[in-house]
């Protein structure tokens, strides 16, 4: 009676403590970009400028007033550069399309993947597009596999599993 109930409570322990941790309740933000996103005016005061997002993961990302001619290149540039767990294969532009030319909203997808790590660079029509008024630049956080995670799931369960067989075995002597 008392193996029983040792494990049925050693079962109740083990249950709260492979709960999620997301990082949040402890006031930890380990996988979060802490920086605020703000309006940067980078204009030229006696030319023609427009207003460009960039968003995700860049040293400054927010709303930037540039001249006409920023490409995607000059914006980076202006935005700090990529983080370190930027995903630079896919890279997207939106750009929205306008009513009264009847444009479409169009989705304009990057990879500088090769520029940065390839011998050759594939030379390729939209490599540093020019931006217009409203678009939006967004950078993706890469998807790597981290072993911490696997281990953070199954060492809970592996040590609850540890401790039941150790406490059988010391009861059956």
């Amino acid at each position: 009676m008392k193996l029983y109930f040792c494990i049925i409570f050693l079962a109740g322990l083990s249950i709260s403590s492979v709960s999620q941790d997301n990082g949040l309740l402890v006031g930890k933000a380990s996988n979060m970009i802490l920086s605020t996103a703000s309006y940067y005016d980078l204009s030229d005061p006696t030319g023609i400028n427009i207003e460009v997002n960039i968003w995700g993961f860049v040293r400054l990302p927010g709303k930037y007033k540039v001249p006409y001619t920023t490409t995607f290149q000059d914006l980076m540039s202006y935005a700090g550069g990529p983080l370190e767990n930027s995903n630079l294969t896919d890279i997207r532009i939106l750009r929205q399309g306008t009513d009264s030319l009847n444009e479409k909203t169009k989705l304009i997808k990057l990879n500088y993947n090769d520029l940065l790590w390839e011998d050759k660079v594939q030379l390729r029509k939209m490599i540093n597009p020019q931006l217009k008024s409203g678009d939006v630049v967004l950078i993706l956080q890469e998807k790597r596999y981290n072993m911490r995670e696997d281990i953070s799931f199954y060492l809970p369960i592996f040590t609850t599993f540890i401790t039941i067989v150790t406490l059988i075995i010391t009861l059956r002597k």
